[in-house]
């Protein structure tokens, strides 16, 4: 009895099935093509294309324009389709481990580096789904271009990480995940809630829209049907949207909560912060960590709870805390001997930003120079936010572009403007290379250079190319090269 309808509707036309995609050029023969309709392509344009390369089925929202000479399954909804197809395709690899998902606006990379460090250090091979690479057993097995994977592609990795002997699978889930039900048919065992602050609303139009989807996350773990033993909610308490999800989820999940200011059941105390690392102690267990802020106080809680409610003891949770170095693009340091600051953050929302100063704002010494822009074809609201708080809280800003993808860059600036009006302690400079390549020339002994955005991107989306590009290996060759004044 197949679960997926695309699948049974193979077998009931005798196909033999030994693949599935939505990119046609991926197609090979006996492979299901699933003619999807993205934000940008048309799937259904290169249905004849996918079977000229041997598509043994199309799956299709749209109804067939042509005969195809294969069959043709018209879907109701593709993304479930094509969910439950992977899932029963790659032999349910979810079901055989402990799955672990992470939710949230800010937090979830740092928070799955530091779990997998954790798991790690207690003996379990551990794969990770996240923003920056997908990886198993601390192996990357490739670049991510979704922060949560499409279903295809979820599954056959679980298939290769489940195959490499990965007992847990850390999973950063996105509320574009959610919704578009990518990770529909994975039960989780333990999710964790970091916080809800403004963005995506693009997508998600209002903020109630964004909430809706993150809960799904912990529907799942509150589902009667979910097989998984021990489920348990971990909920950061000093969020006001956390408070929300607690009442919803109680008495139909085990919760635990952690937090700094609310009454938790993990807390942090005797927090000592530096421009190096941050220690602390939790439930009174000394605790060090190689990240700065204390933001990343609440994502060692976020991870420590987790581990605690899965058996891991709090010594191991701090050898695991411990050794993680650090997280890429997060507050992460450059340093080649300057004698000045360099931090490349991920930083793109106005909450984040906030969150970069206040990192640095208790050691600073001298000036705060910042560079950063926004992302086009996103959320608009946050850009004069962000201008304004840019402004505010840095002594001088590097106006410049992140990834204004087909957006024209001077409608991007123009909104952050509108947050700056009345100051005078920026420029503007397109380049992002040259903008950087200023705050560094600028920059004296004990200032802080924020380089804030793209955090661990390698690349910049102009037009519609993508062009290689690294904030951090354009700060080392400028540094390294002598071009500081």
């Amino acid at each position: 009895m197949y679960k997926s309808a695309v699948l049974a509707f193979a077998a009931q036309n005798r196909l033999t099935v030994t693949g599935l995609t939505f990119r046609s050029q991926d197609v090979h023969s006996g492979f299901v093509f699933f003619a999807l309709q993205g934000a940008n392509v048309d799937g259904n344009q290169f249905i004849a294309d996918a079977v000229q390369r041997g598509a043994c089925l199309v799956v299709s929202a749209q109804p067939a324009a042509q005969d195809y000479g294969v069959p043709f399954f018209l879907s109701q909804d593709i993304d479930k389709d094509m969910a439950d197809g992977a899932y029963e395709f790659y032999s349910r690899p979810s079901d055989a481990l402990g799955m672990w998902g992470i939710t949230g606006t800010k937090g979830k990379t740092s928070i799955a580096y530091l779990l997998e460090s954790i798991l790690t250090t207690a003996g379990r091979k551990t794969g990770v789904f996240g923003t920056v690479n997908y990886r198993a057993g601390g192996q990357e097995i490739c670049k991510a271009p979704n922060t949560t994977p499409a279903a295809l592609t979820l599954f056959k990795l679980l298939a290769q990480m489940k195959n490499e002997h990965c007992t847990d699978v850390v999973m950063e889930v996105s509320s574009h995940a959610l919704e578009l039900q990518r990770v529909r048919n994975i039960w989780y065992n333990t999710a964790i809630f970091t916080n809800l602050q403004r963005d995506h609303l693009d997508f998600h139009h209002t903020f109630e829209n964004y909430f809706a989807a993150k809960v799904k996350l912990f529907e799942n773990l509150a589902d009667p049907a979910n097989p998984k033993p021990n489920r348990v909610a971990v909920i950061n308490a000093d969020d006001t949207y956390g408070q929300r999800l607690i009442k919803l989820l109680h008495g139909r999940v085990k919760i635990v909560t952690f937090g700094l200011h609310f009454p938790a059941d993990f807390t942090a105390t005797n927090i000592c912060e530096s421009l190096t690392g941050t220690s602390f102690e939790i439930n009174g267990v000394p605790m060090q960590i190689n990240l700065l802020g204390k933001h990343n106080v609440y994502n060692s809680l976020a991870a420590c709870a987790a581990a605690q409610a899965n058996g891991i003891s709090l010594n191991v949770v701090a050898r695991g805390l411990c050794a993680l170095p650090g997280v890429p693009g997060r507050m992460e340091r450059i340093d080649v001997g300057q004698p000045f600051f360099t931090y490349v953050d991920f930083a793109y929302t106005n909450e984040s930003l906030q969150r970069a100063f206040d990192t640095v704002e208790p050691f600073k010494q001298g000036r705060v120079l910042l560079v950063f822009g926004c992302g086009g074809q996103r959320d608009r609201t946050k850009r004069p936010f962000m201008g304004r708080t840019a402004c505010e809280r840095a002594d001088f800003v590097f106006l410049t572009n992140d990834n204004p993808r087909c957006e024209d860059p001077k409608q991007i600036f123009d909104d952050i403007l509108a947050g700056m009006q009345g100051r005078t302690n920026f420029v503007i400079e397109p380049d992002r290379k040259a903008a950087i390549g200023q705050a560094l020339a600028a920059a004296r002994p004990g200032d802080i250079v924020i380089i804030a955005g793209k955090g661990h991107e390698d690349y910049q989306l102009i037009g519609t190319q993508k062009r290689h590009f690294s904030d951090q290996e354009t700060v080392r060759a400028f540094l390294k090269g002598g071009n500081r004044v």
